[in-house]
Order: C-alpha cells, then sequence, then structure tokens
C-alpha cells in the first residue's frame, strides 16, 4: 500500500467519523441527528425531553396577520404505528418557550407547558385507543376515538399553559388550564377523519386572542443523509435527486400563537424592523427536577414537588448548532446552559470545524477564521448592512453571543416566500425566525461553506449551490395554525402507508 494511499484513507476515515458526530447532514433513521434529533450523548436515553425542531414567524393564516407563531418540537422519530401506549409528553418534564427581547441571552417571557395524564380504563390489553367497557357491551366500538372526550380515549392528556413575565412574577398567570391533547394518529378504525376530528378540536383560543396546541404533527423538518455513510457518497449535492431521510415520521408539537406586542419590550408592535422593539430571541427548553420519586400506579413516575429543583437537560434555538458547531465534549454541556452563558461556546463559531469537513470533503475554498459572519448568524443577529440593505436586521445583543432564534416582528411575510430564506431574496424566512417549509440544511451549508453575499470571495459555485438533494417535506404543510402537516397514519389502508427515505412532493421554489 502507498503512503500516499495511506494518507488519504486516514484522511477519509477521519472526516467520515468526525462527520457522524458533527456533520448536519448526519441524520438517518434511528440512530443519528437532524435539526435536534438525538444530538447529544444524554439526551439519547431521554427521548420525551428531546427538543427537535423550534419555529418562529409571523403567522401567515387569514385574518392573522396581528399574531406570531411559536412552534416547539419534542420527541423525534415517532414511528407511527407505534403502539399500544404511542407517545405522549412526559408529565414530570417541564415544557417550555422563552423570549428574550432586551439581548441579554436571559429569557424575558416565558411559556410553561405542564401535563397530565388520565387512564380511563386500566382493565384494557391496550393503550391509548382501547373500547370502553360500558360501551362494548352494545357492539358500538366502531369508530372508536370520534371526539377529544370519546370515552375511548384512553389515556387522555391534559395540560396548563402559564405566562411568566416581569408583570406576573415567578409563579406566572395560567392563561388556559384543563386542555386535552389529541390521541396520536393510530388508524383508520380508531382515529377517523383525524385531522377534522380531532386534530382541530385540539386548537384552543388563549384570553389574549392567540391560540394554543399540543399534540402529534406530522416531522416537518426534511433531509437526505444516507450518502454520509456510504463515503460521503451523497444522492445529490444539488436541489433536488436525494431522498427524504425523516419522511415517515411524527413528532409531538407545542404550538403557540400571540398578539405581536404580546411579545415586545414596549408592549406595542414595532412601528419599523430597525425599531428598538422589532427583534425578539427564541429558544425551548426542557427541563426534570432533580429528585424523582417512584410512586404505585399505571405509568406513574412522579417527582416529589417538595424536594429538587429543575434542571435544564435539552435547548434548541438557531436549528443544528449542536451538531454543527459544537464539539461532541461539549454538546451534553450546550443542552444544559444558557444563552447568557454561551460565551463558552464563542470559538467554535469563530472557526467551525464543519467549515473544514466540507473543505476536505468537497475540495472547495473557504472563507478564513474568524467567521464573523457566522457568528451574526448564530450568536448576534445581522445588523444594519450594505449586502442586506437598510432596513433588514435581526440583530439582538448586548455586545455578547447568545445563541437563539432571532425574529424581526416587524418584517411581514413574504408574498412569494423561498424555501431559501435570506438566500433566495425571501426577508421574511431563515435567518429572520424560521418557517415550517425553510429549507435550513442548504441554507446552513451554504453559509458554513462561505457561499453567500457575506463571504463575496468564497460566494461561488459550488459553495453557493451545496444542497442535500431534498428541497420538501413528505407531507404538505397546513396554511393555518399550527402550519405543520397531519400526522402520518399508524395503520392506512384506503391510502398510501407510510413509507421512510422518500420525498413524493415537488420541491418548492
Amino acid at each position: 500500500m502507498s503512503k500516499l494511499f495511506k494518507i488519504r484513507k486516514m484522511v477519509l476515515g477521519l472526516v467520515a467519523g468526525a462527520i457522524v458526530f458533527s456533520l448536519v447532514l448526519s441524520h438517518t433513521t434511528l440512530k443519528t441527528n437532524a435539526s435536534s434529533h438525538r444530538e447529544a450523548p444524554l439526551i439519547t436515553a431521554d427521548p420525551l425531553a428531546d427538543n427537535t425542531d423550534v419555529y418562529a414567524f409571523r403567522s401567515t393564516e387569514a385574518g392573522r396577520s396581528g399574531f406570531v407563531t411559536l412552534l416547539a418540537n419534542w420527541i423525534p422519530f415517532e414511528e407511527p404505528s407505534g403502539g399500544p401506549h404511542f407517545y405522549k409528553f412526559d408529565d414530570t418534564v417541564l415544557y417550555e418557550i422563552k423570549i428574550d427581547y432586551t439581548g441579554d441571552g436571559v429569557e424575558d417571557i416565558t411559556y410553561q407547558f405542564r401535563f397530565t395524564t388520565q387512564f380511563k380504563n386500566p382493565d384494557s390489553i391496550l393503550g391509548m385507543a382501547a373500547p370502553n367497557q360500558a360501551v362494548a357491551g352494545t357492539g358500538g366500538i366502531e369508530p372508536l376515538i370520534t371526539s377529544l372526550n370519546d370515552p375511548d380515549y384512553n389515556e387522555p392528556q391534559t395540560y396548563t399553559v402559564t405566562r411568566i413575565d416581569k408583570d406576573t412574577g415567578k409563579k406566572g398567570t395560567v392563561l388556559a388550564s384543563g386542555l386535552v391533547t389529541p390521541p396520536n394518529n393510530i388508524g383508520e378504525r380508531s382515529t377517523p377523519n383525524y385531522e377534522s376530528t380531532l386534530a382541530q378540536a385540539a386548537i384552543y383560543p388563549l384570553p389574549n386572542g392567540g391560540k394554543v396546541f399540543a399534540g402529534q404533527r406530522d416531522e416537518g423538518f426534511y433531509i437526505d443523509v444516507g450518502g454520509v455513510f456510504d463515503t460521503l457518497k451523497l444522492t445529490s449535492i444539488g436541489a433536488t435527486g436525494g431522498l427524504d431521510s425523516t419522511a415517515g415520521f411524527n413528532v409531538n408539537t407545542i404550538g403557540i400563537e400571540v398578539p405581536i406586542q404580546a411579545l415586545t419590550r414596549t408592549g406595542a408592535v414595532p412601528s419599523g424592523p430597525t425599531a428598538a422593539d422589532a427583534v425578539i430571541g427564541v429558544w425551548a427548553t426542557s427541563s426534570r427536577q432533580t429528585t424523582p420519586v417512584i410512586r404505585p400506579g399505571i405509568g406513574r413516575r412522579d417527582v416529589d414537588p417538595g424536594k429538587g429543583s429543575f434542571k435544564q437537560v435539552s435547548r434548541l434555538g438557531e436549528p443544528l448548532v449542536n451538531e454543527v458547531i459544537i464539539p461532541l465534549k461539549l454538546k451534553d454541556t450546550f443542552n444544559a446552559s444558557e444563552p447568557k452563558n454561551d460565551a463558552q461556546f464563542a470559538s467554535f463559531v469563530l472557526d467551525p470545524q464543519l467549515a473544514q469537513l466540507l473543505k476536505a470533503v468537497y475540495g472547495i475554498n473557504i472563507p478564513p477564521a474568524p467567521r464573523n459572519d457566522l457568528v451574526s448568524i448564530f450568536a448576534t443577529g445581522i445588523p444594519v448592512n450594505p449586502v442586506t440593505g437598510p432596513s433588514y436586521t435581526t440583530f439582538l445583543s448586548d455586545g455578547t453571543p447568545h445563541e437563539m432564534m432571532r425574529l424581526n416582528l416587524a418584517i411581514a411575510p413574504a408574498s412569494s416566500p423561498s424555501r431559501l430564506g435570506l438566500l433566495g431574496g425571501d426577508v421574511a424566512g431563515f435567518p429572520n425566525g424560521r418557517r415550517v417549509f425553510d429549507d435550513v440544511v442548504d441554507i446552513a451549508l451554504r453559509a458554513v461553506a462561505g457561499g453567500t453575499p457575506f463571504t463575496p470571495a468564497t460566494n461561488v459555485s459550488p459553495n453557493n449551490t451545496l444542497g442535500d438533494g431534498v428541497s420538501n417535506n413528505d407531507v404538505p404543510y397546513l396554511t393555518r395554525f399550527p402550519y405543520l402537516g397531519t400526522p402520518h397514519s399508524g395503520n392506512s389502508t384506503s391510502g398510501a402507508p407510510h413509507q421512510h427515505h422518500t420525498n413524493n412532493l415537488p420541491p418548492l421554489p
């Protein structure tokens, strides 16, 4: 074996091994990463607390122009037929969506969600869907779950929504309680007419005119990664030709829609995109109490309310950060940290390993460190600059880095949206917030490779055309809240069954 061949083999091995842990594309069926699926060693053992994606955007549903939609997903890779108990939020996890409107990396507004599960018929051998004994004797057991209060909905969850801000104090104000989550989309017999009968019924109004939803949705994040594990032989590095590795899977979603003025530091709608109150930072977290207590009972893993403070175990703001930027040794640390302490991760943004990997794999030139362009995207927001013009900014920082998704509340939704967001000339898209259809994989690959106008020397092909070959989701998105598509059915006989690693829809613009 020649020395040159040995070196080449070693380089390919190191690159492939590193990408398994770091590359944004390393997201296959059940044991890899996506936007934030199983992204750190500890969270892989706790899927019910695992943040997968966060979305923040101006609502586009008709009549909702004055509202903002915030979505956060948990529980990666939900197999639609994974019964009998299927997938529920964890009663012992504190789920939160947080907003910073001052730029110091500390939440100024928090929406908390706490869940409680009921077991109606403990004598049934089934789980989430089980014929109620009083009904079964009459023979009236089909269809089983036809409403949220159907007696055959055997494992319903209720939840409480609480807002915490400077006016409410630490205890917050309960916005709604006793809200019911829909069952999973079990199948045609158990959950007929799922979207119209069960999912839409689980969208509840809030006192401020907003809406809230918690329940199962289609996995809206799309990506092709099969070629990564075949020595980086990707099916495509363009806009099409790839396979959607997350096709056929579901997630659990918490969504809340609130008036624009409910999220600003002034309590008013910003006067324009460059107003001091126009930009907010958004992220989601999961926390567990430090003293768990196992108690008798069905499905009980309670936490003694008198012992143990809550400990954050998962965190997500901008997509792909823990995968693309943070090294393996610090992934768990990042999940447990807060944006106010993100200076400890700054060096990995200024000189990201992923850029070097892309250079080695594709033989491209990349911008030299320090990568201040990536600092703007991930850590401070983009200030007003000559490239994006005087009316565009996502800047929100006190002078130190804080990783969170930034949304300019004064930028209206696009009339002709592009999946490439700002890179596609659409200022209402990522990295200005994130809409459900934004192609964050293609955008992030091009940004890290330097294929953007912010780094003109490397804004050339293939840097500015990189992609994973998947340009749309396998399920249509909704045009209304909560926007993520209908979850795949666990048992469909009248239509096409769910399939993994496919892409059936044409690419978005």
